[in-house]
């Protein structure tokens, strides 16, 4: 055993911390094809996306696990770069466990949830839960102010296109249309 080991108690946990806040550190072309293909920054230039890149974090997730739970702050939004996420709403007396959740959206690549957590500081409503493993791009509030700061005509197509799903997505739940964009 080595030295590292010994004083080392918890190296999942080491894991698991430098995982929650990294950068992406995989493939950086098929990041961006990611993006690229999200409705939220179809309008950006080049230059405007490799700024929004640099502003992602990679986060990776087993299946079955939670990325977020109902009831927790929200921080930010998620981009899927690979795999399938369940978003989940409790059912009535369901405690924090998955027993009682009910799935009612599955999304895949190129799809994204999350987005209301980039203008508000309230709790989720929803639940989301890896269904494979997943590779997600966080994209979290403070890295939203400070582009809009640092760049305000970027700023600006990014609320207006956060703006435009949150519409689309609310006016689809009321005419019972498709929830996503």
């Amino acid at each position: 055993m080595s030295r590292s080991e010994k004083t080392d108690p918890a190296p999942s946990l080491q894991w698991m911390w430098a995982n929650i806040f990294r950068k992406g550190d995989v493939d950086q072309v098929a990041i961006r094809e990611s993006i690229e293909k999200t409705p939220l920054f179809q309008d950006l230039t080049k230059k405007e996306l490799r700024r929004v890149e640099e502003s992602l974090y990679l986060r990776k997730y087993r299946a079955d696990s939670f990325i977020f739970r109902a009831g927790e702050p929200g921080l930010g939004m998620y981009i899927i770069h690979a795999g399938s996420v369940w978003i989940e709403r409790q059912g009535e007396g369901d405690s924090d466990d998955s027993a009682g959740s009910e799935p009612f959206l599955e999304l895949g690549p190129g799809d994204f949830f999350g987005e209301m957590a980039l203008f508000e500081e309230n709790v989720r409503l929803v639940s989301a839960r890896a269904h494979t493993h997943a590779a997600l791009l966080g994209f979290f509030r403070p890295d939203l102010m400070s582009l809009s700061h640092q760049y305000p005509r970027l700023g600006c197509k990014l609320l207006l296109a956060l703006g435009r799903v949150i519409s689309d997505r609310f006016r689809a739940s009321l005419t019972g249309g498709p929830g996503r964009t």
